[in-house]
């Protein structure tokens, strides 16, 4: 549903060719000021920066209330002009989800699919219920497939659909394997049902096709271009890596070799699982240079557990949570938020607000969300993100 802060539209769009220009404070929202989507009108979508057409809207709604019903799986889908005050978009996504309380409670099966325009940032967020069947890396894909190379195109309908789709095919096929079930047909077959079983037969294996080719296409590995020697840093993905040069496939570094190459600072980041160093040489280009030569990759976690150390210039610092007051839902809560380097002495400590919590709901265990609100679900930080 449409909550534009800007009218009309139009020129809401033509400003975000302008982001890189202009500073957006202006449009600052807080997670309590962003509508929500069960509340005001019983849907999925809250559509605040005025990026979604009423058709992709009403598809997306369809789609997730069919995803809810059938699976229990609740997932948000929300864009906003930039997620100031907040800290960083990721942060953001997270307090978001727990304030509306994005899936059912104690199985914490939600998703929240965030797009901050002035940002120009997507961030992903994953319930703890459904983390193993949508992992950071699964979901970093399908944001760089799916939804950041339509985002560049300015097709944020496209985008914003595409994705929601790739979401849905893996949370529908990994379920449905997950699950085990298996329905016996009836076993007693006359003639006059021979045609509509095959009927049903074809139209099931059709759209088994679909949802599987969906999640294989989403998973696909991407083709990236090196140099026979040089270094990348990308972040972790299914990546198949070619030659500039010749274009040939490379193979893949004996570990033993890299380590020489790599500071103090990049061994504690692969010793944390920060940072995953290979390298990747090409064997026909090989052959006519001299010397050791290959090309070392850094693939990093998506993880918002790492971050980068001031000092050190790597992914060496981790983040702990400490509650100092919990919130309840009439009063915002306290905690205390430490980044300790494993590498050097650096430290930094701050405070960060915990939103209240999301009124209690009686109807919270039942699989369908017709109480318009979430389900009460939380998430401790699971998913990714990307830029365009």
């Amino acid at each position: 549903m449409k909550f534009n802060l800007l009218q009309p539209k139009r020129i809401f769009l033509a400003s975000i060719f302008c982001v890189n220009l202009f500073p957006l404070a202006g449009w600052a929202v807080t997670v309590q000021e962003v509508p929500n989507p069960r509340k005001e009108y019983g849907g999925w979508v809250t559509d605040m920066a005025g990026i979604l057409n009423d058709e992709t809207e009403a598809q997306i709604n369809q789609m997730i209330s069919e995803l809810e019903v059938e699976k229990g799986t609740e997932m948000a889908v929300v864009t906003v002009p930039e997620t100031s005050p907040a800290t960083s978009p990721k942060t953001f996504a997270t307090e978001l989800f727990n304030y509306w309380g994005i899936g059912k409670q104690g199985q914490d099966n939600g998703v929240l699919f965030l797009i901050s325009v002035g940002d120009r940032r997507v961030e992903i967020e994953t319930g703890y219920g459904v983390e193993a069947i949508l992992p950071d890396a699964k979901v970093g894909n399908i944001i760089d497939t799916q939804i950041i190379p339509r985002f560049k195109q300015g097709d944020f309908a496209g985008g914003t659909l595409a994705g929601t789709q790739a979401l849905i095919a893996v949370l529908n096929s990994e379920q449905s394997i997950s699950e085990n079930q298996v329905v016996y047909p009836n076993t007693q077959i006359s003639p006059h049902n021979t045609d509509s079983g095959i009927l049903i037969v074809l139209a099931g294996g059709g759209v088994l096709a679909v949802v599987v080719g969906s999640a294989i296409y989403a998973s696909r590995p991407r083709k990236i271009s090196l140099a026979p020697e040089g270094y990348t840093r990308k972040s972790q993905g299914n990546y198949t890596f070619l030659c500039a040069n010749c274009q040939q496939p490379m193979a893949k570094v004996d570990k033993q070799r890299i380590q020489f190459y790599l500071s103090q600072p990049a061994v504690t980041a692969q010793k944390l699982g920060s940072v995953k160093f290979e390298g990747w040489q090409c064997l026909s280009c090989t052959q006519k240079q001299t010397g050791d030569k290959f090309h070392l990759v850094a693939q990093e976690s998506r993880s918002s557990r790492f971050q980068q150390c001031p000092h050190c210039q790597e992914l060496t610092v981790t983040r702990q949570q400490r509650t100092i007051q919990s919130p309840t839902e009439y009063s915002s809560g306290r905690q205390l938020i430490t980044d300790q380097c494993h590498c050097c002495s650096y430290r930094y400590q701050y405070e960060e607000i915990i939103p209240p919590l999301p009124p209690s709901s009686s109807s919270s265990d039942s699989y369908s969300s017709s109480d318009n609100n979430f389900g009460g679900g939380s998430s401790g930080g699971g998913g990714a993100g990307g830029s365009w």
